[in-house]
């Protein structure tokens, strides 16, 4: 259209003055008729060339600020004007709304991205001792000439470290989904008594051969927002620990307590207690105290059931006395 504007307006314009000469017939209307429409033409042309020098203006501008969104100069996007009332601060708005989209996915992308590979290097040095002693415990059985008891006790050497195994690669599903959201926690109104029986049954056998009492203080009906399933993962988490650095024939309390803005969940034990400076560290993955390296463990139970308690916005404390015992509180949120 604006290629056909000025011929159309000269057409018009001769065609004007041609009639003026022709229907008036007198040779000064024609000229100021034609001055006049010179002066149209003129006019518009100038205007002509002032609207493409703006666009082409607005173009370039317009590039060079996406240009900055497609390469991430985020700085740059942000310094730009976006508080008058002109078309270009409008656009500048989106632009800096999907640079900050951008930005936050782009972090969220990184940080997922060391979560990754922290977990990984993690699991690729614990995975490397059981690895080594299932291969040393497999060179003996085949080479040497055992006996059948110590064949027999080096193939059940052999069993739990497969189960070790397994329990890491178990481990590293379950926090990877958890940690970059691939799992998501379908919280319900749901009786908690259920949710802890659930996760006392894992842990009954192992209580029954350390002669050790759980009693347990919970309305047999306390309905609490959460999701059953997990919830029960990470209270056997903390149960299965209570158990183990507990001594034998001693006690553990499980206590439920409603308040007005949360569920307590109390787990007391009498084991050998924490010391206040390593408190900060138990929920670190992999993390042991130097004491309990000869138990049984691996040090992500804790991490693991703070995952799962955070990610329904709850929270986990710890009081402990060196000697004296532990007690985990677990908090859910009472949000209806």
């Amino acid at each position: 259209m604006n290629k056909w504007f000025l011929p159309i307006v000269i057409l018009a314009s001769i065609g004007y003055c041609a009639f003026t000469f022709w229907f008036y017939q007198r040779l000064l209307l024609t000229v100021i008729s034609a001055l006049f429409c010179l002066f149209f033409i003129l006019s518009s042309f100038i205007q002509k060339r002032k609207a493409e020098k703006a666009i082409i203006k607005f173009a370039n501008e317009m590039s060079d600020n996406l240009e900055l969104l497609f390469n991430c100069e985020f700085e740059n996007v942000y310094a730009l004007e976006f508080f008058d009332e002109t078309l270009m601060a409008k656009i500048n708005q989106k632009i800096v709304r999907i640079a900050e989209v951008l930005k936050s996915e782009k972090e969220k992308s990184m940080a997922e991205k060391k979560v990754l590979q922290s977990l990984i290097s993690d699991l690729s040095h614990q995975l490397k001792t059981p690895m080594t002693n299932l291969k040393m415990l497999h060179e003996t059985i085949q080479n040497g000439n055992l006996p059948e008891q110590t064949r027999n006790e080096l193939l059940k050497l052999m069993e739990s470290q497969l189960k070790k195994l397994e329990f890491l690669l178990s481990f590293m599903v379950k926090t990877s989904r958890l940690e970059t959201g691939l799992i998501q926690l379908v919280k319900q109104q749901c009786n908690l008594f259920d949710t802890l029986a659930a996760a006392l049954s894992g842990v009954t056998v192992a209580a029954e051969k350390k002669a050790i009492q759980i009693r347990v203080v919970c309305p047999e009906v306390s309905i609490v927002n959460h999701d059953p399933k997990w919830t029960a993962e990470a209270l056997f988490n903390l149960l299965e620990n209570a158990v183990k650095y507990s001594p034998h024939n001693s006690a553990i309390i499980v206590a439920v307590e409603k308040g007005e803005m949360y569920t307590q969940i109390n787990i007391t034990d009498q084991g050998q207690g924490i010391a206040e400076t390593n408190l900060g560290k138990i929920f670190q993955r992999f993390y042991r105290e130097q004491p309990n390296l000869e138990i049984e463990g691996l040090g992500i139970g804790l991490y693991l059931a703070r995952e799962i308690i955070q990610n329904q916005n709850g929270y986990i404390m710890v009081r402990s006395v060196v000697g004296e015992g532990s007690t985990f509180s677990v908090f859910l949120a009472n949000d209806f």
